[in-house]
């Protein structure tokens, strides 16, 4: 097969430099670990708005997904599993976040009822949230100190590393 046939040398010079740069998009810094996690306000699922950071002196994980992701619908039943482990009866003691983005709205709200999530889930339209705090492919997890500073940022299959997630959801307290 004769590849000059259908591919010119500047079109594959152009493709592979912007494979290279991140997939099209513009440069997105991770955050640093102890730094305060960014305030942003996002609207959830149920309508209401509420800052990202206010989550009332407890400490929180925060996992950006899409719809379309095998591993971010595969990661939903161990975050779930956490979620009901420190917020059993009245006390929560740590609070979670689920934020789609890289999706359609109706198809990540489609996944957030389907999988019937026990805690607040946004929807990051246009992935302003997920930009400012430097994510850039789902699933990421980002665990968050009571005080509001980034612990740790986990990026792709929690059910991959199972025992570490939960490890590292119980250092938050």
């Amino acid at each position: 097969m004769n590849w000059k046939r259908y591919f010119s040398v500047p079109s594959v010079v152009v493709f592979l430099s912007l494979l290279t740069t991140g997939c099209f998009e513009e440069n997105v810094m991770p955050l640093k670990i102890g730094a305060k996690a960014p305030p942003s306000m996002l609207t959830l699922l149920n309508g209401e708005t509420k800052d990202i950071t206010d989550h009332h002196g407890r400490a929180q994980v925060v996992t950006f997904m899409a719809s379309w992701c095998p591993c971010s619908n595969e990661s939903i039943p161990l975050i779930k599993k956490a979620f009901e482990q420190h917020n059993s009866g009245t006390e929560s003691r740590i609070s979670f976040l689920m934020i789609g983005f890289q999706s359609p709205k109706r198809k990540f709200d489609d996944i957030a009822r389907k999988w019937g999530l026990p805690f607040p889930v946004a929807y990051d339209d246009g992935d302003k949230i997920a930009r400012a705090y430097g994510i850039k492919a789902p699933p990421t997890t980002v665990f968050i100190d009571a005080k509001g500073h980034v612990k740790r940022v986990f990026y792709g299959n929690i059910k991959d590393v199972e025992k570490d997630f939960l490890r590292w959801t119980n250092e938050l307290l």
